[in-house]
């Protein structure tokens, strides 16, 4: 029945069921569950331009800690709630100015440049230390929605699902007008786009600024649920993250970052409660970025369409069998009424 239901609705509905089981969550999976949500935000941002519009961004760490910066200084300044759309704004012109290469940069050559703005940003952080607060960091008073205090983790939680709500259905909106045609236009060949009059320089602008934006989105959440920007929370390894969960999750669906951001999120608390268990913590502990790697590969291997098409593939095996199962039901009935008859 779920599956006849537009993605929005079923969207909505979920994010309401959620809604309904926060206050009953513990401190623990309250934590999960903002980690989740903002990281989904921020899979989603990349997905955008990565998965849809073909452009390799290493600098999705940088873009989020701009976003955490912006929207710390500014709820520091009293703009409270306000301070988290303006950090999309302010970080969707950061992710223009990175995003200036790719118009004459294509391929690898243009996610070398993003490199390099990452480490030219991460560089940065630290040494404008009236705006960053250098190495010790920037810290961020608690969030404010129209004068109300976010004062616990539910609450705070409560903001995240809303905005991940929110951030999906842009997304959806997106991908299906004519920008998000072009985006997928574009990924497959910038000379196919430009045959059908597709302006490319126009379309790989709106990219970045509609990723910059939800980038700065999740940040500015990050930041404010750590109550701290912190340089050192916004480096290449975030971005290696962040391209880790687009790919486990699914390249250009709207399902793989939330997928992927599960997952990814979700993998390193369960290989720590394992390793608790067995009382090995400190040696699975750092096996956390070989997993990470690990499982790319496994996924580029063997589904390389992600977790997504699995689980398309899954339930399409399922709806499969049940046809069968009900036609073999139909014939088996139909079978003794015409001897019957006879």
């Amino acid at each position: 029945m779920l599956r006849h239901l537009s993605p929005t609705i079923f969207a909505v509905l979920f994010t309401l069921a959620l809604l309904f089981v926060i206050p009953w969550l513990d401190r623990y999976a309250t934590y999960l569950l903002i980690s989740v949500a903002i990281a989904a935000i921020g899979a989603l941002a990349l997905n955008l331009l990565t998965g849809m519009c073909g452009l390799i961004n290493f600098a999705q760490g940088a873009l989020m800690g701009v976003g955490a910066y912006t929207a710390g200084n500014l709820g520091n300044a009293g703009w409270d709630i306000l301070a988290v759309p303006a950090a999309g704004f302010v970080t969707a012109i950061a992710s223009l100015v990175i995003g200036l290469p790719a118009l004459r940069l294509r391929g690898l050559y243009f996610g070398v440049a993003t490199l390099a703005a990452q480490f030219i940003v991460d560089y940065l952080f630290k040494i404008l230390e009236p705006i960053t607060h250098g190495v010790s960091g920037l810290p961020i008073r608690q969030l404010r929605v129209l004068g109300i205090v976010i004062q616990n983790d539910r609450m705070f939680a409560t903001v995240c699902v809303l905005s991940l709500l929110l951030a999906w259905w842009a997304m959806y909106r997106v991908k299906n007008t004519d920008l998000g045609r072009s985006f997928l236009v574009v990924r497959e060949g910038e000379i196919v786009a430009k045959g059908m009059g597709i302006d490319v320089a126009h379309t790989k602008i709106w990219a970045f600024l509609i990723s910059g934006f939800f980038a700065g989105i999740a940040g500015a959440l990050l930041g404010f649920n750590a109550r701290l920007a912190d340089p050192e929370a916004f480096t290449l390894g975030l971005s290696v993250d962040y391209l880790a969960m687009i790919i486990v999750g699914g390249l250009g669906s709207l399902t793989g970052p939330l997928l992927g951001s599960l997952f990814v999120t979700l993998l390193p608390e369960a290989i720590q409660r394992v390793a608790e268990s067995f009382g090995i913590a400190s040696l699975l502990s750092a096996l956390r970025e070989f997993t990470f790697g690990l499982l790319i590969i496994v996924f580029l291997i063997f589904e390389p369409r992600g977790l997504s098409a699995l689980f398309r593939k899954l339930m399409f095996q399922r709806d499969a069998r049940n046809r069968k199962k009900a036609s073999y039901l139909n014939n088996s009935t139909q079978q003794p009424q015409g001897e019957e008859t006879k």
